[in-house]
Formats: structure tokens, sequence, C-alpha cells
């Protein structure tokens, strides 16, 4: 603790009150690994990492903040290797803990469950990560009253190793709330991209796209609750391991008991979705949501290959595409719906609520 010290001492800069510290990892810094940060640290410091790979590290304190080096370049910090106790590169067990501008690449578990970051504590906020090959990107556990919050990342390459698992990008167990903004996804393989089992989710101004993939879901609510889902390029690959769903809502909900989340209004808004997968999908497929609580409201969709069927289940779609919703007034001149994406319509005698929109020219963004 000495070393602790002394660096708490100099950044109080004379103050008695300050105890925080700042802990360098790496480069010229005062610690030449993560896991000896980690057992320094305490609640409100932060440790900084150079450019560089690192092992991972277990992180009990509170309050704590890891993030890259004010000057590194994007990627340029990096963490892989072994992960801990068979849980993840980054253990996060503290409350309040803050990540920012690190890569998590390769993580592997025995039992296929390997994640770049594993949460058990309780709030996390996850800014300009870079997530690549994990079988999971960020994994949380069930923690109550837990908020996860997670900007402007991007997840590639998240695959499973083990034959009966599935790797999801994110995956939050039962907690209050999932955040997800301004975030990429890719390349999966077999698991859904973001997998929610929190009170309330929220997944606006995305891009998810599994053209080269060959995931399940794009978003999958498994015990429903309460869902923001606006303003994301959700695209359906043409190699999907499920062939008929983007979006999942309540199917673990059959289930019952703590599989089943209290009722709570769903909105589905302004998001652009291309299908290329063959066949018919389903946009937004709902098991749980009852009557009324699901609305969705002026979502462009665009069909280069197969069919979309808007919603199934309990669901209100309103409104139509404009053209302001295209990158061109061409691309909306061609896409043509019929008919409008406006109350409820009955298919086939299925109780399929929403549209069905033809096969279209491949339209980009």
């Amino acid at each position: 603790m000495t070393l602790r010290l002394a660096l708490a001492t100099a950044l109080a800069s004379g103050s008695a009150g300050a105890s925080a510290a700042t802990l360098a990892v790496g480069g010229n810094g005062a610690y030449a690994t993560l896991a000896e940060a980690a057992r320094n640290a305490e609640a409100g410091d932060t440790i900084v990492l150079a450019p560089g790979l690192y092992e991972g590290a277990r992180f009990h304190a509170n309050d704590l903040t890891i993030r890259a080096a004010a000057d590194a370049v994007p990627g340029s910090v990096v963490v892989g290797g072994d992960t801990v106790a068979g849980k993840g590169l980054f253990v996060i067990a503290g409350d309040d803990v803050t990540i920012m501008g690190i890569t998590f690449e390769g993580a592997r578990a025995p039992d296929g469950n390997g994640a770049g970051i594993r949460v058990e504590g309780r709030n996390l906020t996850v800014t300009d990560a870079r997530f690549s090959g994990n079988e999971m990107g960020i994994l949380a556990n069930g923690v109550d009253g837990s908020v996860l919050t997670v900007r402007r990342s991007r997840f590639t390459g998240t695959a499973s190793r083990a034959p009966d698992r599935l790797g999801h990008a994110i995956y939050a167990n039962s907690i209050a709330r999932l955040v997800v903004t301004g975030s990429t996804f890719a390349r999966g393989t077999r698991g859904h991209y973001i997998k929610s089992r929190a009170l309330d989710t929220r997944i606006t101004d995305n891009r998810i796209d599994d053209t080269n993939g060959s995931a399940s879901y794009l978003i999958d609510l498994p015990e429903g609750g309460g869902a923001t889902i606006s303003d994301n390029l959700l695209v359906k690959g043409p190699n999907p391991d499920n062939c008929c769903t983007a979006i999942a809502y309540g199917f673990e909900m059959r289930k019952g008991g703590s599989y089943v989340n209290p009722p709570a209004l769903v909105r589905v808004s302004g998001n652009r979705f291309v299908n290329r997968a063959p066949g018919t999908v389903t946009f937004f497929a709902n098991r749980a949501a009852p009557a009324n609580a699901a609305t969705l409201a002026n979502n462009e969709m665009i069909a280069e290959q197969g069919r979309i069927v808007a919603a199934s289940g309990n669901a209100t779609v309103n409104g139509k595409a404009a053209a302001s919703y295209f990158a061109n007034a061409a691309a909306f001149a061609e896409m043509a719906l019929k008919p409008p994406m406006s109350g409820i319509f009955a298919l086939l005698g299925f109780g399929l609520a929403g549209i069905i929109v033809g096969r279209r020219k491949p339209v980009t963004r």
C-alpha cells in the first residue's frame, strides 16, 4: 500500500480530504499488470492503461474508472489471454464502475461463456470499447436495481465454442435497466446480438448488421418488460441461425415464475429494417405484451430478399414510411408499400398484425 499512498498524496495537492488516486498501468506507469493495480484500487480511483496488450483482472472497488490513456489510439489498449476464474477478461465485482476506450479480444472459458466483461456488481457503464472474437461480449449477472449502459462500442465475431451454448454480444440478466446507444454489432454466430431480461430495455441509434454473420435474433427480450427500440439500423442477414424473426419479445414467458417481467409499454419506432434473408421474416414477434401495450411507428421496411411481416401477436402498427427515411427520393419511390403501415391487419387468419413487404432491390444507407 505504500505505492498507493504515495500516489494519492501526490494527487491530493495538499488537500487532507482527497483520497482518490490514479493508478497508471504499462508504459512508464507504476504498475506493470492490471491485476496488481486492481488489487490496490480503492473506491473512487482511476486506473489508466497505456497502449499495449494486457491480461485480465478482477476489480472489487466501487466507483472505479478503468480507461485507456488519453493519448492512446483507439484499439491500442487490448485485453486478452485467459479469462479470470473462467468468467471474463474483466470481472467487475464492484458497484458503479466505468470502463472507457478498451478493446477485449478472444475471451474463452471452459463452459463456453467466456466474456469480454463479466458484470457481478451493480451499475456498469461501458463507453468507446471494442469486443472482438469473444464467446460473450458483455455478460451481466442478475442484480436487483442494477443498470448496464453501453455507449459508442463495437461488437464483432461473438461466438461460443461450446456446442450447447449461444454467444451473445450483450446479455443482461435480471437487472433494472439495459441501455445501449450509438453502438455497432456484426458477424455474430448462432446467438443474439442483444439479449435482455431487464425490467426495462432501451436500444437506440445503433447498427445491428448480420449481413456477414449467422446470428439468431437481432434483439431478444425473452421475459418481456418495458422496451424502447428506436432509430436503429437493423439488418437480417442471408444466413441466419433463426430464419424468421428479427426482434423477439416474450418468447420464454411461457415458462412462468421468474421468467416473467411485469407488463410494461413497448415502443418500436423510427428504425430502418433491411431483410436479406430468404423466406418471410417477422420484424417484431410478440408473445407476451397485452393488447395496446406494443406499438410500432414509422419503421422503414426494405426486403432485399424474401418478405417482411411487420408484427405478429398483439401490436399496433402506426405511421407510414416517408421520403425522409430513405437515402434518396428514387429509393422511396421504389419501395411502394402496400398496404400502408397503419392500423392492425389480419394476415392469413393467423392473427399476424402488420404488413408484408415484397422483395426490393438493395438499398444502401
